[in-house]
């Protein structure tokens, strides 16, 4: 009840841009980081089987890599809906024109 006195607080645009900016770049290097990840447990696995290691080491090591797999379409995804919501707030500062334009480079 005490909240429907209170006048809304004016929504900093600039702290917005800069959060969502940040959250498409974090995103962006966890999808390069899964696709090293997966580049590197595949040079594994090739490795241990050119080295004959024992079966069950590979199989492990192979689930591993499916893993890695799994995980670079869910973080994909992830980044695509932070870049969608990054074009829904740039799309609403259009026409601010106190708006740091330095927070997007």
């Amino acid at each position: 009840m005490a909240n429907r006195n209170r006048a809304e607080k004016p929504v900093d645009y600039n702290k917005k841009l800069k959060i969502q900016v940040s959250v498409c770049k974090r995103l962006l290097k966890e999808v390069e980081a899964y696709e090293k990840e997966v580049i590197y447990n595949e040079n594994r696995v090739q490795k241990m089987r050119d080295d004959n290691k024992d079966e069950y080491d590979i199989r492990k090591q192979e689930e591993v890599l499916q893993e890695s797999y799994m995980m670079i379409p869910d973080s994909k995804r992830r980044l695509e809906a932070a870049i969608e919501e990054l074009q829904s707030v740039l799309d609403d500062v259009q026409n601010i024109p106190d708006i740091d334009k330095q927070i997007i480079n």
